[in-house]
């Protein structure tokens, strides 16, 4: 019971990077840099989070992006690879991968976690299998299956990825160094990350009307919109399909219609898995705004509508490791789509939070009628 619980769990868990670092400059005001063009507004607010970390360190360093991302939509849509770059410069900052997380927070895709991997690995002059296996211990603090631990071997995968220069399939193969299966899986969903995002950041640093083409990555295809996932085995495929409609949407220019067509594609149960993939990109494009996925996930027919909305709830939830808005999504559906993703929000606050009463507490606040659907998923275990 509790193996299959765990693979449950790593569903609910797995769902960009600005990769190096700048040298330490005077501070630039957040104002001064939201008038600047994309790419040099980001290296901007790069350097303005860097200086606040170096001078006050990566908590205040975390604010600062939760400030400049209220002020700034265009901040907000990369905040990921935003707080990737505070883990990556804590990381020098602080000597020590342990030492450098304990100064993260679970917010914006818990991406500070990340980057202090990614800056740790990218220290390493050769990096060997047993370099990895101590990495993210169970400890008292830190139990198997929490999110903590979660963060840790997805940032692993991103860090691997970089490493070896994103080469796909060596850095899955440094995973399964891992003695789990629900670590390996954890591992890859930062491996298929990676590699998406960073293709997605060259995409968008092309200029206007340029072709899709890029250097990074050999694992993506235009012409084949579901590669690696549709010539990988088996045991990656999960993953590698619960990343792959980030990059379906970039090749498509977002047409969400035909993202829903490309995961009709998709054979047997990793179909749903892609259309989960799809609501929490849904969630991510529309900076989770309950209308718009009520809108774009309804462009679905069937059954895909009800798993693009569970996607996207437990996006609502893992982008601040916050139940609250996930609860407010399943508020916003109609009947026949509350009972699932009140379920969902019941799977989320598992790996959340491991007292059951904080659990429940947290499914308390759904509507009345729904509120057992919540507390029969968040109480299992």
């Amino acid at each position: 019971m509790r193996g299959q619980w765990s693979a449950r769990l790593l569903v609910v868990l797995l769902g960009l990077v600005w990769v190096g670092g700048l040298q330490a400059s005077e501070p630039t005001p957040p104002e001064t840099c939201r008038t600047q063009p994309f790419e040099t507004k980001m290296e901007c607010y790069q350097r303005h989070l860097e200086t606040v970390l170096q001078a006050e360190g990566a908590e205040p360093a975390l604010t600062a992006l939760e400030q400049i991302t209220a002020q700034d939509p265009e901040a907000l849509r990369e905040a990921h690879p935003l707080v990737h770059h505070i883990g990556q410069r804590a990381f020098a900052h602080y000597g020590t991968a342990p030492l450098a997380m304990s100064h993260c927070r679970d917010v914006f895709w818990s991406g500070c976690y990340h980057g202090v991997l990614q800056a740790f690995l990218s220290s390493l002059s050769q990096v060997e299998p047993q370099h990895i296996l101590p990495l993210c211990p169970i400890s008292e603090t830190v139990s198997a299956y929490s999110f903590q631990r979660y963060n840790c071997l997805h940032g692993l995968g991103h860090g691997l990825t970089i490493q070896f220069r994103y080469d796909v399939l060596k850095s899955l193969a440094f995973c399964d160094a891992l003695p789990g299966s629900w670590d390996r899986e954890s591992c890859y969903g930062g491996v298929f990350m990676e590699n998406i995002v960073t293709f997605q950041q060259a995409q968008r640093a092309q200029p206007a009307g340029g072709h899709h083409h890029h250097d990074v990555t050999s694992f993506l295809n235009p012409q084949d919109l579901l590669y690696p996932c549709s010539v990988l085995t088996e045991k990656y495929l999960r993953a590698c399909y619960l990343m792959q409609t980030s990059a379906v949407l970039t090749f498509l220019n977002y047409d969400f219609a035909q993202a829903f067509v490309q995961c009709a594609r998709v054979e047997g149960e990793h179909q749903t898995t892609c259309y989960r993939s799809l609501g929490r990109d849904i969630s991510g494009y529309t900076l989770r705004d309950a209308a718009r996925v009520n809108e774009l996930c309804r462009l679905g027919q069937g059954d895909q509508i009800q798993q693009c909305f569970i996607g996207a709830v437990k996006d609502f939830i893992l982008t601040d490791a916050n139940p609250d808005p996930g609860l407010a999504l399943c508020r916003s559906l109609d009947g026949p789509f509350k009972k699932d993703c009140y379920a969902t929000v019941g799977e989320m606050v598992v790996p959340l939070y491991d007292d059951k009463n904080k659990r429940a507490q947290a499914c308390r606040k759904g509507e009345d009628g729904y509120v057992d659907a919540c507390l029969a998923n968040a109480t299992a275990f």
